[in-house]
């Protein structure tokens, strides 16, 4: 190939690469729709969870036990997990004042 279509080539990807977002295109971004969290919320906990919906979360009880499931449902008492870590064929409802810590994937390597 020769320098003029060499640098041609260049060209087309340098400006298909801006006009479709560039090396910036496969990142995540911030997006405002996310709310933000009121930590000093006594409710933060209830927000956290209403938050991850569908998604899988660990939880730590007041007793230091450890629950891992997804979040079907949140009610202003209790929050409902489905297929348990380890207990796929159990739920479980806990009471959201005996939920001391949520832990949530956010991002990975």
């Amino acid at each position: 190939m020769n320098q003029t279509k060499l640098g041609l080539c260049v060209a087309v990807v340098v400006c298909l690469m801006l006009a479709f977002g560039g090396p910036m295109g496969t990142l995540p971004l911030a997006t405002a729709e996310e709310p933000q969290l009121d930590l000093n919320s006594p409710d933060v906990i209830k927000q956290v969870l209403d938050q991850q919906v569908g998604k899988r979360v660990k939880v730590k009880l007041k007793s230091g036990q450890d629950i891992e499931g997804k979040v079907a449902r949140v009610g202003s008492h209790a929050v409902h997990l489905t297929e348990l870590s380890g207990m796929e064929f159990f739920d479980a409802t806990v009471k959201v004042d005996d939920v001391t810590t949520v832990i949530v994937k956010v991002r990975t390597k």
